[in-house]
């Protein structure tokens, strides 16, 4: 088991409760911050006394409080672990489920772990603490089928982003087409441009254009 874990958490009763958690796991150190800059000075801390930290546990939002932050989000936290500690063990316990941000955090930053907080949340962090010990990589079950579905992203090309961009301003469909024609963009006539939204849709399972705006922003494209 994890000898050493960091939890990075500004709620006082969440972090309490993941203690509890890693207390029942015998897990014999665990130290909470509730600022990623206090995350940073204790992970640099440790590695100086080369008695470094097993796992960091982070939340992604920090509310902002009566002090000057350098690094502002969990983001930006694991990031700079990244550089400084990159094989410490990473579980991101957060309520962000928009599947951009979730797959930047599995792929880009090589997170272990993913858990969304919710009312099964203390048996998907013991089971996440598991998986990671065993080397493994691990997601909230009900992340699943929206992991599944990021499959889709990739069949979405950079006009099909901006596409839904434009729609996303309010541009009706004359209108994309004459900013594609503007900017000589291919597929830039109006049934090309109703094709694109009609795939997107279908895509998306989406009936109207402000619901393929809505799923889009869930999903993190625009």
């Amino acid at each position: 088991m994890f000898q050493k874990v960091l939890i990075a958490e500004d709620q006082n009763s969440i972090h309490k409760g993941l203690e509890n958690i890693l207390e029942e796991l015998k897990i014999k150190e665990i130290i909470t911050v509730q600022y990623c800059d206090d995350a940073l000075l204790k992970i640099k801390a440790s590695l100086k006394t080369e008695r470094p930290f097993d796992l960091l546990i982070t939340d992604l939002s920090f509310k902002e409080g009566h002090r000057n932050r350098t690094l502002t989000s969990g983001e930006a936290l694991i990031s700079a672990v990244r550089d400084l500690q990159p094989e410490l063990n990473i579980i991101v316990f957060s309520v962000e489920h928009r599947i951009g941000k979730i797959k930047s955090l599995l792929e880009g930053s090589k997170v272990n772990a993913y858990v969304e907080k919710g009312r099964e949340e203390s048996k998907e962090i013991i089971k996440a603490v598991h998986a990671v010990l065993n080397g493994g990589v691990y997601y909230s079950h009900n992340l699943a089928q929206l992991l599944r579905s990021a499959d889709d992203i990739s069949q979405t090309d950079k006009y099909d982003e901006l596409l839904l961009q434009l729609l996303a301003k309010g541009l009706k469909r004359d209108q994309i087409a004459l900013y594609f024609e503007e900017k000589d963009l291919p597929a830039r006539s109006l049934s090309s441009i109703e094709k694109r939204i009609n795939k997107l849709k279908v895509l998306f399972d989406a009936n109207t254009s402000e619901q393929l705006v809505a799923i889009a922003i869930d999903r993190g494209l625009i």
